[in-house]
């Protein structure tokens, strides 16, 4: 970090306002955000030394400038129940002193303490609500758009002719796809490329920035595909495709805009984007929509990736094409058909959908049954969900996350006159939505959240290794995992008790879809560590994608800035340090109580009446224990009682026993 040359221990400045500039060039050339900790004015300083000389115009005796992250530590007045809430106070020790000269005619600077505990990099102080101001001068400084295309534009590229060449260049007359290359072409660092027929007429463009492509390369692993048919005024269909970052965000990587949707220009269109991608060859899985020829654009262009439908398009195409009409059944046959694919669709394992499949058959209909087998079956593995979690999917059933988008776009965009005015407000509307994003990551970074851990828990080392988005995630795994339960145990590999399928887990492997599909540690693997005694916290357990370290290193906001981070260290959790602070602790752990003590009371309430009473009665002698200062041993018992034996054991059984022994 490179320490401003008027500013050091020892500098004397002669007015505030010197002091002021300099201080201000300082935080920019050292990429920090300072605040006003402490001060004293001229006149509260007389007070207390009232025959010191002191120079009125100076208005100040005493300054002490601290980091944004230091400081007094904000303590939470809340009960907790406000999880996502965060501070920017992480016990940041950089602070400089200035004082007054010996004469009083002057300010010097008596102390610089510069250090700090967390990253320093102009991104993230550009996005400090200090900082960030909407500065018309970017906006307006856009490259002339070009007559001559130039080298920025991929010309030649052909594809077929269509049959259908009067009726897309009716179409382009109304879209004026022509006048969108020039503007998008003006893009810095941008790729365009346009595709025409044999008949020199254009049929799409291929459009993708620097910061696109860079972002696409660092987490390829699932690729999201979709379109939207029309903007504001104008018949377009625009592909949007996204992938999902180290922190769940959802990123945009290209863009296609195409005069129609036929499956010769996707073809051509996603061949480009494996072209001009090398990262394409790690894409895991490729989700999108449920129209039959993507699926099989996409095996073919991209066979390495598996290819998974969205899930609310299969059903919407079940509720389409099961009907009385095009079936020839009944109204309660379409209903019971519409229940079994329904339930198809969240089958969870092979069995289940095996049960289901012949359910289907039971049911006679001959044409539904052709229709499956000609539509449906042989692709099971792209729409039932157990099937679809078996590889990297991150959860993702729909393609929710490119409609959100192309909402928010539609929103930004809103109405233009024509095709260049529209891609500049597109291009416009994506900087907007990709600053969004980029302060979101950065306050992942500044702002770390309210609720105390503690240093040596397991969860405290998850939340030093992993992003935001991740350890919420292994969080809840976390506290699930002390309610499961095995069938057996056989040397390094268990079978926990699971309601719809059967899984085998091991210390560092899992076949439940939470695994498979998110790579990061289930509560079956860390129920399965505790039983043996070993660490739960495992990084090896979590995927690259999803840590700090890496999400630091590739994200385009931290790529930008060219200075080296003073400490890429990820910040320690809070330590509770005074009574308050004990008191958010105490908070917590009443929330993790509270939460075991509402699972208890279900338990309770859903045994066989003639159990209630000998379940109460346990739980009635543990809290009479505890409240003695008791300590409590809880022993299973696994006997099997008539329902008679069982009536007068409750009977004859004293109030304070019942499998819990007091030590």
């Amino acid at each position: 970090m490179s320490q401003a040359v008027g500013f050091r221990v020892g500098a004397e400045f002669s007015s505030y306002s010197e002091l002021h500039r300099e201080f201000r060039r300082y935080q920019r050339d050292c990429a920090v955000q300072l605040w006003t900790r402490h001060s004293r004015t001229i006149e509260a300083q007389r007070r207390r030394a009232p025959k010191r000389p002191m120079n009125d115009a100076l208005k100040f005796a005493e300054i002490d400038y601290a980091c944004i992250h230091g400081g007094k530590l904000f303590r939470a007045k809340g009960t907790g129940k406000r999880t996502n809430q965060r501070t920017n106070k992480t016990k940041c020790p950089c602070v400089i002193k200035v004082r007054l000269s010996p004469d009083g005619d002057k300010f010097v600077v008596k102390e610089m303490i510069e250090s700090h505990n967390h990253t320093v990099q102009e991104a993230e102080r550009e996005r400090f609500p200090h900082q960030r101001r909407f500065d018309k001068a970017v906006q307006s400084n856009r490259a002339d758009i070009k007559e001559n295309l130039g080298s920025a534009v991929e010309q030649g590229i052909h594809q077929e002719d269509n049959p259908r060449d009067k009726w897309t260049t009716w179409k382009m007359n109304q879209t004026n796809l022509e006048k969108m290359v020039p503007a998008l072409a003006s893009v810095k660092d941008g790729n365009v490329v346009v595709v025409v027929s044999k008949a020199n007429v254009l049929q799409a463009i291929y459009f993708q920035d620097s910061s696109m492509k860079q972002t696409f390369e660092k987490f390829p692993e699932v690729l999201l595909l979709d379109f939207m048919h029309r903007w504001e005024g104008l018949w377009l269909p625009t592909f949007l495709l996204l992938v999902i970052d180290g922190n769940g965000e959802s990123d945009l990587v290209c863009l296609w805009f195409a005069q129609n949707e036929e499956r010769e220009t996707i073809k051509q269109l996603l061949r480009i984007f494996k072209q001009k991608n090398p990262a394409a060859e790690r894409i895991q899985t490729v989700m999108c929509s449920g129209r039959p020829y993507r699926g099989e654009v996409v095996s073919e262009v991209l066979p390495h990736s598996k290819l998974v439908t969205c899930l609310f398009h299969t059903l919407r195409t079940f509720r389409a094409d099961v009907t009385t009409d095009k079936l020839h059944v009944t109204v309660g046959q379409r209903n019971l058909l519409l229940e079994i694919l329904h339930n198809m669709c969240y089958a969870a394992s092979a069995e289940e959908y095996d049960l289901l499949y012949h359910q289907l058959l039971d049911t006679n209909t001959q044409r539904a049954i052709d229709y499956f087998h000609k539509n449906w079956h042989e692709s099971r593995s792209q729409w039932v969900e157990g099937f679809k979690h078996e590889s990297e999917t991150y959860l993702t059933s729909t393609i929710n996350r490119v409609e959100q988008l192309s909402q928010k776009l539609q929103a930004l965009v809103g109405k233009f006159t024509d095709s260049a005015t529209f891609v500049q407000d597109l291009l416009k509307a994506i900087d907007s939505l990709r600053t969004e994003c980029d302060y979101r990551a950065v306050r992942m970074f500044q702002k770390p959240p309210l609720v105390a851990l503690e240093a040596s828990s397991t969860a405290s080392a998850y939340f030093s290794l992993l992003t935001g988005f991740a350890f919420s995630r292994v969080q809840r795994e976390l506290e699930e995992a002390q309610w499961v339960t095995f069938l057996s145990v056989e040397g390094e590999q268990a079978q926990p008790v699971s309601r719809r399928r059967a899984i085998v887990t091991g210390p560092s492997s899992c076949q439940c879809a939470f695994h498979t599909s998110m790579k990061l540690p289930c509560r079956h693997i860390l129920a399965f560590r505790q039983l043996r005694g070993a660490d739960l916290f495992e990084p090896a357990l979590c995927s690259l994608r999803w840590t700090r370290e890496h999400y630091l290193r590739n994200h385009p906001v931290f790529r930008t800035s060219t200075e080296a981070p003073a400490a890429s260290a990820p910040l320690p959790p809070q330590q509770p340090e005074s009574p308050r602070e004990q008191m958010t602790v105490q908070q917590e752990r009443y929330r993790q109580a509270f939460k075991v003590a509402q699972k208890l009371s279900v338990l309770a309430a859903e045994c066989p009446a003639e159990d209630f009473d000998s379940c109460l009665a346990v739980m009635t002698a543990v809290t009479n224990i505890w409240a003695r200062g008791g300590q409590v041993q809880v022993t299973e018992i696994n006997v099997t009682h008539t329902k008679e034996e069982r009536s007068s054991a409750s009977d004859n059984m004293p109030s304070d026993v019942d499998s819990v022994h007091q030590n």
